[in-house]
């Protein structure tokens, strides 16, 4: 029971490093399936878009592309290029205009930015020990995603790969501001309980 103890004290400890770095492969990898199509690895690009397609719903015209003319396209540019815009046709991309991120221009951003500001709040956790966001103003964060998405879903407009990357990165800031703070807390208390159990043993 003291090597548990120890085990459990030491994820309570570096929580934050695996934190970020689960959400450092998470958002990376995507970037390797058309790097690795543009450099004619084909097996492992589609092992990894197959490997996110549980997750996102990989429509080109809503993911970025790497190894074409441009980064973003209208559906009207995919479908001149020979892209299948149909959802479950899955496209990845063809050498007109390169080969698609592994998941959507939002994921990314939401993703991205949860790694990022995870990042920066390892530099100033310890100035913000104490510090908890009430979930009221995390809805700020979270209302422009809801509203672009909404509106999207429903067919009122199209939105743009800027406002997807834009309001994906707010939420994922809030998420981080919001959440991060309370699960510290909890692994401090974690780490007190261990210690205090280690000393009586």
């Amino acid at each position: 029971m003291i090597g548990a103890d120890k085990v459990i004290f030491k994820l309570a400890t570096h929580w934050l490093a695996l934190m970020n770095l689960f959400w450092g492969l998470y958002v990376g990898l995507p970037f390797l399936a058309p790097i690795f199509m543009n450099a004619g690895y084909e097996l492992p690009a589609k092992a990894i878009y197959t490997l996110y397609r549980p997750a996102c719903h990989q429509r080109p015209e809503r993911s970025y592309f790497i190894g074409g003319p441009d980064f973003a396209y209208s559906p009207e540019e995919l479908a001149a290029a020979g892209v299948d815009l149909d959802p479950f046709a899955r496209d990845i991309g063809n050498e007109n205009v390169g080969w698609k991120v592994a998941f959507c221009e939002r994921d990314v951003a939401i993703y991205g930015a949860i790694f990022l500001t995870g990042l920066g709040y390892g530099l100033v956790r310890k100035r913000l020990k104490g510090w908890r966001m009430p979930f009221r103003y995390f809805i700020p964060f979270l209302v422009p995603m809801a509203i672009d998405g909404v509106l999207q879903l429903f067919g009122f407009y199209e939105s743009t790969w800027l406002l997807r990357s834009i309001t994906g990165t707010v939420f994922g800031v809030g998420a981080v501001l919001f959440a991060y703070p309370y699960v510290e807390e909890g692994f401090a208390d974690v780490r007190q309980t261990i210690n205090s159990k280690l000393r009586l043993e």
